[in-house]
Order: structure tokens, then C-alpha cells, then sequence
């Protein structure tokens, strides 16, 4: 699957995901996961397709320029260049200044420019050919670093193509012809003054490649004017000048470009990735495929019974008296399980005591890197859905480190009581399952 396609596939599942946020998250983790059991072995990509396929209206994606055919008018552009920059003369000497205008100084402005661009390449004509091809449906807040990401790939692609068509097609042109270069100018331009050029532009090879940098000998032998008839016996001389014109692009026009399409390409494929692990829709997608819904059913062996779930006011000012709140727990920090949205986490944390709320807050991959034996944390849980089994592994790894965790399914803010309460007991009777050293935190609010 090309690059293109792994774009419009992740814009089409984040919307699918936002969409199914109106379904019942029960029935969704019962729905993902007994479709994910059925499916072969495949990869990330393939599963999200065939995903789509069975459970979104959209079930094909637009049509798409694949990167080959990208690249493949890229070399048309850049072999049709090149040969009319050898061919336009063709009874006349080769004048170097036209060549390194339009075969290097012009490609290379040309190639800093899309850079330039690139930082806003959404109003790019590449983004707008991608945001066209989007559904109708399509919101408007759709993923725009990653659309501008595809964009900028879009445009090195096909600077690569017009890089390696030029450099192709002159070294072809060197093995099956006889090409004759030299320079000439209307203007008292001496040949000491060229020399000192071809030598600037030769430093990045002089080192490597002495032969590839003309003499001032060459300079002053490869002059010539229109219609003047050089003897043929200059021709072999004339024709050493193929060394620093190759070199020129191979390191002005061919190398830079590499360069910039590895590190966008780059730059895409994480962006691609680490969606999946950092957009909560995607996650949550994923946690449904993979984990197991907790059994709430079963019941907890006796060795293995937790006290019972502590209580504890919901904020100091809700106290009796101004005393800090005693009830609850000494903490070390915060820790987040699973991804929230900015504004809903915040609203959460702001309903703690603030000697609480101005713990450090922790990731729960930072969880397991800084937690230390005696260590207590916080674990800050969506209560709104049910536990799965993911969390239950990072609690039997914290109790494998003697590390406390106080579980806190936080509630969503406006839910009906009879959800919220199903949900709750959902909850209570997965805490058994646990660890003895993770507890549930019970936040009551006193009027």
C-alpha cells in the first residue's frame, strides 16, 4: 500500500471512529473484537482496509496517482529538458551558461522554492488536488499536518523524478554522441574571471574528483564565438567539459533532492504511524481489536481480594472545616491511562483537591520508565468506558515494581445516572481481578 493511499485510509478510519462515538461503547468492543478473531494474520494497514470495507458507508477510497506514475512524469520533465538543452544547437558548440542556467541554477532555485512552500504546502496545488479527492462528508477540521506531510512527499516525488531524468538522459547522451561544450559572451569577460567560477562551483568535488574542475588551459581553449568555425581538431578538448557539468548535477540538482525526499518521507511515515498510537479515536479502535473485554463475572480468588475501595471527598472546599483532606492517599503523581482530549482531561483534573490537581501528570509509557518501589500514583481512567485489559496489565506491572495504584474512573461529564452507575459497577467488580496493591478510589461528593 503507497503512501497515498495509507493517507486517505487514516482520514477515512479517524472519521469512521469519530463517528462511532454515538454508538454504545459496549456493543462497538463486542462488535470490533469478535470481527477481529474471524480475520487472518495481516498487517496494520490491510486490517484498517478491510475494517472499513466492513463497517463504514465509504467502502472504497478515491482514485489516486500512484508514486511511480508521479515519478514517471517527473523524468518526462526532466529528459525533455536535458534533451533540449543538448539538442537546441546541434551544428554549435554546447554554451555552458545556457546549460547551468536551465540545467542547474534555475532546477535548484526551482527546488528551494517547493521548500519554502512546503511550510505551507495546505494552500499547495498538491494539497488541494488531495483535499478535492476527500469525501463529501469529510469534516472540516480533517487532519492537516498529515494532508500537508502527503503534499510535501507529492512534490519531492516528482522533484526526484525530474532530478534522476536529467542526470539519466546526459549520461546517455554522453555515451552515444559527441558532445562539444565551450562558453562565449558578448561581454569583455576574461578567462581568468570563468575559472575563478567553474572553481567555486567545484568545490564540493575537488577534492574527490581534481579532473572534474576545468583549467584555466580549458577555459581559454574552449572559447568561441557564433559563426566562428573551430578547427575539429578542438573537439576532444572541447568535450572534457562533460566532467564538471556531470558533477554539477549530481551534487546541485540530483543529491540535494535525495536528501529531501528521504527526510520528508521520513517525516510521513512517522507522522503515519504515531497517529495510530496518539489520535484517542485510533487508539481506542485498536484497544477494541486487540484486548479482550474485561469478564466481570468471574469471581476474585480469595488470596488475591483488595481492601475495600477508599473514599474520599472530591475537593477541600467541600469539607467540613478548611484542614487539608486526610482522606486522601499520599500521592507521587498523575498518571493518564489511554489518550483524552486537552479540555476534557483538564475539567477532570480541576475537580481534584488542588493538592492533587498539582501533582505531576505522567503518561502511562513515563508511568512504567519512573515508577520506583513505595511510589503511589493516581491512575486517572475513563470512566465512561468500560476496563479493559490493558489496564489491568499496567497494574499487575506496577505491582510486580511494589508500586501503589489508585484507580479513578473519572465520569463524563453530563452522562445519564443510569449509565454512570452501570459503568461504575463495571468497574467495582474488575478492581477484584487486580493486584492487592491497586485500589479503587471512590471520589464522593459531600454537599
Amino acid at each position: 500500500m503507497n503512501k497515498l493511499r495509507k493517507t486517505f485510509l487514516l482520514l477515512s478510519l479517524q472519521e469512521q471512529c469519530r463517528t462511532d462515538r454515538k454508538t454504545d461503547w459496549l456493543h462497538l468492543h463486542r462488535r470490533d473484537r469478535e470481527w477481529f478473531l474471524t480475520q487472518p494474520s495481516q498487517s496494520r494497514w490491510q486490517l484498517a482496509q478491510h475494517w472499513l470495507q466492513a463497517f463504514s458507508s465509504q467502502t472504497h477510497l478515491p482514485l489516486l496517482p500512484s508514486p511511480f506514475f508521479i515519478s514517471l512524469v517527473g523524468m518526462l520533465l526532466g529528459v525533455g529538458l536535458m534533451s533540449g538543452l543538448l539538442e537546441f544547437q546541434p551544428h554549435q558548440r554546447i554554451n555552458i551558461w545556457w546549460w547551468l542556467l536551465l540545467g542547474v541554477w534555475l532546477p535548484a532555485l526551482w527546488w528551494m522554492l517547493g521548500l519554502w512552500l512546503g511550510r505551507t504546502a495546505e494552500n499547495s496545488i498538491w494539497a488541494k488536488n488531495l483535499t478535492r479527492r476527500l469525501p463529501s462528508h469529510a469534516p472540516s477540521n480533517i487532519n492537516t499536518p498529515l494532508l500537508r506531510l502527503t503534499a510535501q512527499s507529492m512534490s519531492q516525488q516528482l522533484s526526484l523524478g525530474f532530478a534522476f531524468g536529467m542526470a539519466g538522459t546526459f549520461f546517455l547522451y554522453l555515451l552515444l554522441s559527441d558532445l562539444a561544450f565551450g562558453w562565449s559572451s558578448t561581454l569583455d569577460v576574461t578567462s581568468e574571471a570563468v575559472h575563478r567560477v567553474v572553481q567555486v562551483l567545484g568545490i564540493p568535488w575537488n577534492t574527490l574528483w581534481p579532473n572534474a574542475v576545468p583549467s584555466l588551459e580549458l577555459v581559454e581553449q574552449t572559447r568561441f564565438f557564433r559563426g566562428e568555425n573551430s578547427p575539429s581538431a578542438n573537439a576532444e578538448t572541447a568535450a572534457q567539459w562533460w566532467r564538471f557539468l556531470l558533477m554539477n548535477l549530481l551534487c546541485y540538482v540530483l543529491a540535494p533532492r535525495i536528501v529531501s525526499f528521504a527526510w520528508t518521507e521520513l517525516k510521513l511515515h512517522r507522522a503515519q504511524e504515531r497517529l495510530f498510537t496518539q489520535d484517542a479515536c485510533l487508539d481506542g479502535w485498536w484497544q477494541r481489536l486487540h484486548f479482550e473485554q474485561v469478564r466481570q463475572h468471574a469471581a476474585p480468588a480469595p488470596s488475591n481480594k483488595p481492601p475495600p475501595s477508599i473514599e474520599v471527598a472530591d475537593s477541600p472546599e467541600n469539607a467540613a472545616n478548611d484542614e487539608p483532606n486526610t482522606a486522601w492517599p499520599q500521592l507521587d503523581a498523575i498518571a493518564i491511562a489511554g489518550h483524552w482530549q486537552p479540555d476534557v482531561l483538564d475539567s477532570q483534573v480541576a475537580e481534584l483537591p488542588p493538592s492533587v490537581r498539582s501533582l505531576p501528570r505522567l503518561t502511562s509509557n513515563q508511568l512504567t520508565q519512573r515508577a520506583e518501589s513505595g511510589h503511589a500514583f493516581l491512575l486517572l481512567c475513563k470512566g465512561w468506558e468500560p476496563p479493559t485489559g490493558s489496564i489491568a496489565d499496567l497494574c499487575q506491572q506496577m505491582h510486580e515494581q511494589q508500586v501503589r495504584l489508585y484507580i479513578w474512573p473519572a465520569p463524563l461529564p453530563g452522562m445519564k445516572a443510569g449509565r454512570a452507575e452501570q459503568l461504575r459497577e463495571s468497574w467495582q467488580l474488575f478492581v477484584p481481578q487486580l493486584p492487592p496493591s491497586c485500589h479503587l478510589l471512590d471520589v464522593q461528593s459531600h454537599a
